[in-house]
């Protein structure tokens, strides 16, 4: 629909503004893919020295955008960064209430290990709060039968997922 076409221009956008900002001498575009609360399944990182932006799709029409802060530039390093997950899921968080989309948002750390010059692997995790979710809500299926009553207001957030520096 609608609304989802406006998110993926939105990625779309920023991911054009990656691959055209101005080259430094230690910037690096790369494509990362696994499973990632902070890149998606298959995403767009832009990285100079210890700072990286990254953005992706997920499952269900998720984006996952974030940052990130490394200890070390470059090889193995420690790093922190903030995930945004971007339509996480769907839920009538009152009765009586219509359907509405939420988004989690959290910290996130982890461990970059460098597999040579171009390729590394990161593995890390956290956990991040359902944006305007309250304490019960139920999540339905697209015949609004409920799949599962929930009683959290947060989630676990991962990302495993190998990167390729351009």
């Amino acid at each position: 629909d609608l609304e989802d076409m406006k998110k993926w221009l939105a990625v779309f956008a920023i991911a054009c503004m990656f691959v055209g900002m101005p080259s430094q001498s230690d910037a690096q575009v790369g494509v990362r893919v696994g499973l990632s609360s902070m890149t998606g399944l298959a995403g767009l990182e832009y990285r100079t020295g210890n700072i990286s932006l990254g953005a992706g799709p997920l499952l269900d029409g998720q984006i996952a955008v974030s940052g990130r802060y490394a200890l070390n530039a470059e090889g193995n390093s420690l790093w922190g960064g903030l995930a945004f997950v971007i339509n996480r899921g769907e839920a009538i968080v009152k009765k009586g209430d219509s359907f509405k989309k939420f988004s989690q948002v959290g910290p996130v750390v982890g461990y970059r290990m460098g597999l040579n010059e171009s390729l590394d692997l990161s593995i890390g995790g956290g956990y991040g709060v359902y944006l305007g979710v309250d304490k019960e809500y139920a999540t339905y299926d697209d015949n609004l039968n409920a799949i599962m009553v929930e009683n959290d207001t947060a989630g676990v957030l991962i990302d495993f997922s190998l990167g390729y520096s351009f």
